[in-house]
């Protein structure tokens, strides 16, 4: 994608970020910890038109559960349309440096590996390694596609990188 740009969201996205996936309530919360500088909340722009969000916790959020390491990635979600075109790259690329411009040494993921092999063989492939030799299971809320939010048990795995061996991008 050569007119790919990435950004931090700002609230006039909303109704943008909405039509990626309707989960306003997320989106808030997002932009709230990004506000209170917990995190970064990203949007991925082509051709004019947000088609992707991500963030990157670089403290505990101030509302909800702590994470279990920070800084963290988080919620990467490409719209189906845009998938495999590199944009889910582009926006850990992005997430990475934020990361290091922050001072962080070290970046964590937790990817379900059996629901997204590719997602975690993506991580692997880029230097990242496990902190668990298997996976573990883990109730969570996700957001399905009519918006509504259902508990699922997903089966995480958590990874990390130490950002001084990978290539800045």
């Amino acid at each position: 994608m050569q007119d790919l740009a990435i950004r931090d969201a700002v609230a006039a996205d909303m109704p943008a970020l909405c039509a990626v996936r309707r989960a306003r309530s997320q989106h808030e919360g997002k932009m709230a910890e990004a506000a209170a500088a917990t995190a970064r909340f990203l949007v991925a722009v082509t051709d004019g038109h947000i088609v992707a969000f991500a963030s990157v916790f670089l403290r505990h959020p101030v509302k909800g559960p702590p994470k279990s390491y920070v800084p963290k990635l988080s919620d990467c979600f490409v719209a189906p349309r845009y998938r495999s075109l590199g944009i889910g790259r582009a926006l850990v690329s992005a997430r990475e440096r934020i990361a290091r411009a922050a001072g962080c040494e070290h970046l964590y993921v937790s990817v379900d590996r059996v629901e997204n092999p590719r997602w975690f063989d993506f991580f692997r492939r880029r230097g990242y390694w496990p902190l668990q030799p298997e996976p573990y299971r883990k109730r969570e809320l996700r957001f399905s596609d009519d918006g509504k939010t259902e508990e699922v048990l997903a089966r995480r795995q958590d990874l990390v990188v130490d950002l001084c061996r990978i290539e800045p991008a």
